[in-house]
């Protein structure tokens, strides 16, 4: 997987099928997965703000979402309570079985926040319940493919390149969070072998 400390020079060459992106950087042919991109880089912003030790980038919401919750899921969420507060999320218990949302992470402020909120506790409910990095991993990529999902696919070039611009520079930009392909990737070699009639 390529990594760019600072920005490369790339040229931008189009948008396939209107979502894949088409770039070229030296000699190299890259096909971009804007969804899969999209996602790297809310979930490196949410692993930033959870590992940030002052304000959190959290915002409230207008209208606080009530949720009443079973038993398992109120247990899960108490058990973990300390990774939804670091993440960003402001939440209150009433009795046994209800929580109030009242605030998220920033980059869910415009999403179903309640069905993110239980995408989240099922998925920690999925992974083992001993290792801690485990579950934050879950729950950090959890929400960022969730917001990724939701986010809508860029069309424009002048915003295509903002993206670009923003997107080269994460840490392992071309590793997918989860699973998939985040780029394909063709060098101009591998392009002329293919027009070659030489074999």
């Amino acid at each position: 997987q390529p990594k760019f400390a600072t920005k490369p020079l790339y040229k931008y060459v189009g948008l396939a099928f209107g979502k894949y992106i088409m770039i070229e950087i030296k000699d190299d042919f890259y096909i971009i997965n804007q969804t899969a991109a999209q996602e790297r880089m809310i979930y490196e912003r949410l692993k930033e703000n959870y590992y940030m030790d002052s304000s959190k980038n959290s915002q409230l919401m207008l209208l606080p979402d009530i949720i009443n919750l079973n038993r398992k899921q109120m247990s899960i969420y108490q058990d973990n309570r300390e990774i939804f507060r670091k993440a960003g999320f402001t939440i209150d218990e009433f009795g046994e079985d209800t929580i109030k949302l009242s605030g998220v992470p920033e980059v869910l402020i415009d999403l179903e926040t309640k069905e993110v909120f239980l995408a989240v506790l099922d998925e920690i409910n999925k992974v083992s319940r001993i290792s801690k990095g485990e579950i934050e991993e879950k729950f950090l990529s959890t929400i960022a493919a969730k917001a990724a999902g939701e986010t809508p696919v860029i069309t424009q070039r002048e915003f295509i390149v903002e993206f670009l611009d923003r997107f080269l520079v994460v840490p392992d930009s071309f590793k997918p969070v989860q699973s998939g392909t985040v780029a394909i990737k063709m060098t101009k070699a591998d392009i002329e072998k293919k027009f070659s009639r030489r074999q």
